[in-house]
């Protein structure tokens, strides 16, 4: 079976095709364990500008990014998340600024503070076969060379920069993640869809790894979003950061390329 991530979330059957109930989200001083996000904004959020912003500067259409009001999150395409006040600072950012935007990377990238160690915790909760794609996604990673990114998994929540987490919803999406934050912070958060528990270990650790990668940065090889990697192909139908869920192949070329070139030792 072909999943994809679709524009409505990680899973839709599209045409028979989109991610069958899964959903990709992408969203993310010293090493400040206790601070996980960024502070929230106080003031009244211009939903509407930053629609338009965000929709300008990453491709997506807007009619497929969603406020999260409760959450004060912008959801775009289904599975990539950023917060209100990351999408504020990320506007004032761009201001006199020419938008940039097949491989590509969103306009804010790891810190090297966080890059060479993004902890991960993975909660308690989470299905064993969950657990070990997590740790199947995590050493995948790790195995690229020539790169400074590295990942490893801690076992308290107040240590993590990332923490991997349950949700639940009748929606087209399997697992939703944060961006970078514009303070060069990892996305701090994985959310698994319980609605898809019954995906083989090969889609499950592809779904990881995809997510993963949305953690530090990378976004949707199918799409626009943010700005293109250069020296990476313009068409890789199997990268791991594909808009399609596939059973779980290993990294293309061209995603090794895309990692080495953004994060290189």
């Amino acid at each position: 079976m072909k999943f994809i991530w679709s524009r409505q979330g990680v899973g839709v059957q599209k045409a028979v095709g989109c991610l069958c109930g899964a959903a990709l989200m992408f969203a993310c001083e010293s090493k400040n364990k206790e601070e996980i996000a960024p502070s929230t904004a106080t003031a009244a959020v211009p939903v509407a500008e930053l629609t338009t912003f965000l929709s300008t500067s990453t491709g997506v259409e807007s009619g497929s990014i969603v406020y999260d009001e409760a959450k004060k999150t912008f959801v775009l395409d289904g599975d990539v998340l950023i917060t209100a006040a990351d999408a504020q600072e990320r506007l004032a950012a761009s201001k006199g600024r020419t938008t940039q935007g097949e491989q590509w990377r969103w306009n804010y990238l790891v810190s090297n503070t966080y890059v060479t160690n993004i902890d991960y915790f993975i909660q308690a909760d989470v299905p064993a076969d969950w657990k070990t794609a997590t740790r199947a996604s995590i050493t995948n990673w790790n195995a690229v060379n020539g790169t400074k990114l590295f990942l490893r998994e801690v076992t308290s929540s107040s240590a993590a920069d990332v923490v991997v987490n349950l949700g639940y919803a009748d929606e087209n999406w399997i697992a939703r993640a944060y961006l970078p934050y514009s303070n060069g912070r990892p996305g701090n958060t994985v959310t698994i869809n319980t609605k898809y528990n019954g995906l083989s270990a090969s889609l499950k650790e592809f779904t990881m790894t995809h997510e993963m990668g949305h953690i530090h940065g990378l976004t949707h090889t199918n799409q626009t979003q943010g700005v293109f990697i250069s020296g990476t192909p313009t068409t890789d139908s199997k990268s791991v950061m594909n808009a399609t869920v596939l059973p779980w192949e290993g990294f293309t070329a061209g995603d090794i390329k895309a990692v080495q070139t953004i994060y290189p030792e």
